[in-house]
């Protein structure tokens, strides 16, 4: 018992090693992409006189520096995500309550041009254990990503059921939808499918923290064709 107690103990070790080796390289391609193109723009910056191109690098390095400044925030938050989840004591969560509570402050933020935000009210007390902060981040993640796939005018739509012996969250846009080759690919770091005038604006680790959130509830995320076209994403946890 105790010879498989270290194996099992070594083959964890290596696995999380193995993990660790594969985030290092994922980070340090995707820091490249931002720092190549802030280096090319800086060398043009020295070649130019031209004030139109100027303004236009200008653009280009503000933008690139978003983008590191988001990826860097996302990479920190997924990298000690496990640990802290490990150690964090879960409570019961309304998730009608939360719910209410992300869509109504999004309301109050909306700008006109942007796809709005609405939710089917919650008619009985449905509650997870988890922790709180960490769970409306993930629906939050999952909102911005259904966002991002819509047009202004369209409306992303939450919902939250009972399904069996757990509860289940459930965001809908009108994009075009996640074709099923690409389901698993999605949850992935860094993977990206979205439009691209909107690239820049998303570091790609969306899903995989939300996905890492939820299961460290002991929940899983899947995403479906909505019922009214579009994507759907579900995240479903033990009932509390």
């Amino acid at each position: 018992m105790l010879a498989r107690a270290v194996s099992d103990m070594s083959q964890a070790l290596r696995e999380r090693i193995d993990a660790t080796e594969a985030f290092a390289a994922d980070v340090a391609h995707e820091l490249k992409n931002p720092l190549a193109s802030m280096s090319s723009a800086v060398e043009s910056l020295d070649k130019t006189s031209d004030p139109a191109i100027t303004a236009q690098l200008h653009a280009i390095l503000a933008e690139d520096v978003r983008r590191l400044d988001r990826s860097i925030t996302d990479i920190s938050e997924l990298s000690r995500l496990d640990s802290e989840l490990s150690r964090a004591n879960f409570e019961p969560i309304d998730v009608g309550a939360i719910l209410t509570t992300i869509v109504e402050a999004r309301a109050l933020r909306h700008s006109t041009g942007l796809p709005a935000v609405a939710l089917t009210p919650v008619r009985s007390r449905l509650n997870v254990l988890g922790d709180e902060p960490r769970l409306i981040r993930a629906v939050e993640n999952l909102i911005d990503n259904a966002m991002s796939f819509s047009k202004p005018g369209d409306v992303v739509r939450i919902s939250a059921l009972p399904t069996g012996d757990g509860i289940g969250i459930f965001v809908d846009d009108n994009g075009p939808g996640v074709p099923a080759e690409s389901r698993e690919a999605i949850f992935r770091r860094f993977h990206s499918e979205r439009p691209d005038d909107h690239f820049a604006r998303h570091s790609g680790l969306g899903l995989a923290i939300a996905e890492t959130i939820v299961e460290a509830m002991g929940g899983e995320i899947t995403v479906e064709d909505a019922p009214t076209g579009g994507a759907r994403f579900v995240i479903r946890l033990p009932s509390a």
